[in-house]
């Protein structure tokens, strides 16, 4: 590698746009080029950074200065994707979701494994200063015993977004609507903060929008650790609001918008700093390119890091397939009317 990492990015839609920025701005990062099913689009994205358009996967497979791949296709794509630059030992950048069945997923990292390369899924939030600190607050103790932690999700698109595209809102290449297209990247982060789900009880409705999945869900959940909460997640309110995630236990609370620390108030002195702010999704709500590129560009720079100096990746392949399966169960408990638990 020369001391640098070589990506192609394969397809060239919007997200594609922060996947080119990030890596630009990721040291020992080097852009060899793009791939789209559409060669002219992908021609153009080439041109516009002087880099290579290649004309099929193979020819990337076979680019020797291609070491990663950063997947930007629709979401029925990422498994069959992923799971192909890996058996050509290619390491992987995945927009979240990883895949769309726990199979897929389960497939990825045991390829992974096996070929020896990394995995890294696509979830920015978690590397922004609001939120890590966030964990470090709920690790030390500061909130005692977590009592509630809920997740509320009450976006805007409109109906000219999801006929913008074929594939989205659709169950094959979407893989659902507002909680595993908009709503992953805040599953992730509860995740995250309270820890692991151990039961979850959904309603879902497409209630405002032409589409075949919903958008608009509700779910009670119950995790490990003995709390409770609720997540709601929507694609249909106008004006739509920032992602909202209430983490309440029996000695404080914290409060997040996006990620940013809109509250945090406990009964005791905190050990932690508190840092209010962020700007990695400010206006996501509203409109899916009101985001930044500095999260991903610390999630490629934690990647690059992984592949040259073997450093942990805070979200592997583990971790991602985590929110997958606590959607696909939200999805379960829609479809039987009832709650599902997980092992």
């Amino acid at each position: 590698m020369n001391g640098q990492v070589g990506f192609a990015i394969i397809g060239c839609g919007m997200i594609s746009h922060y996947h080119t920025a990030a890596i630009s701005a990721t040291p020992n990062a080097r852009l060899a080029g793009f791939y789209d099913t559409s060669a002219s689009i992908a021609g153009k994205s080439a041109q516009a950074h002087r880099v290579r358009a290649y004309a099929s996967l193979e020819d990337i497979w076979d680019d020797e200065n291609v070491d990663a791949v950063s997947i930007c296709t629709p979401s029925g794509l990422h498994g069959t994707l992923a799971l192909e630059a890996i058996r050509h030992k290619k390491h992987v950048l995945i927009e979240k979701p990883i895949a769309l069945t726990l199979e897929d997923c389960d497939r990825i990292i045991e390829t992974a494994r096996l070929m020896r390369v990394k995995v890294c899924v696509v979830s920015q939030l978690r590397f922004s200063q609001a939120v890590r600190q966030a964990g470090k607050l709920i690790q030390s103790g500061a909130l005692g015993r977590l009592v509630s932690a809920d997740l509320y999700m009450k976006y805007y698109r409109s109906q000219e977004y999801y006929d913008s595209s074929s594939w989205r809102g659709t169950w094959a290449m979407d893989g659902g609507g507002a909680l595993m297209n908009q709503g992953i990247h805040g599953i992730d982060v509860l995740q995250y903060l309270a820890g692991p789900v151990s039961s979850i009880f959904a309603r879902s409705r497409t209630l405002a929008r032409r589409m075949e999945t919903e958008d608009a869900i509700s779910a009670v959940v119950e995790y490990q650790n003995g709390a409770l909460g609720v997540i709601q997640a929507t694609t249909s309110v106008y004006p739509g609001f920032p992602r909202r995630i209430e983490l309440c236990g029996d000695h404080g609370v914290l409060i997040l918008e996006e990620d940013c620390i809109v509250h945090a108030e406990f009964d005791h002195p905190v050990s932690v700093p508190i840092i209010q702010g962020g700007v990695s999704a400010a206006g996501s709500h509203r409109n899916p390119e009101d985001i930044s590129a500095e999260g991903h560009t610390r999630q490629v720079t934690n990647l690059v890091n992984a592949i040259l100096y073997d450093e942990p990746l805070l979200v592997d392949g583990i971790e991602g397939r985590k929110a997958v399966r606590l959607i696909l169960g939200a999805y379960q408990s829609v479809r039987q009317n009832t709650p599902v638990t997980f092992s």
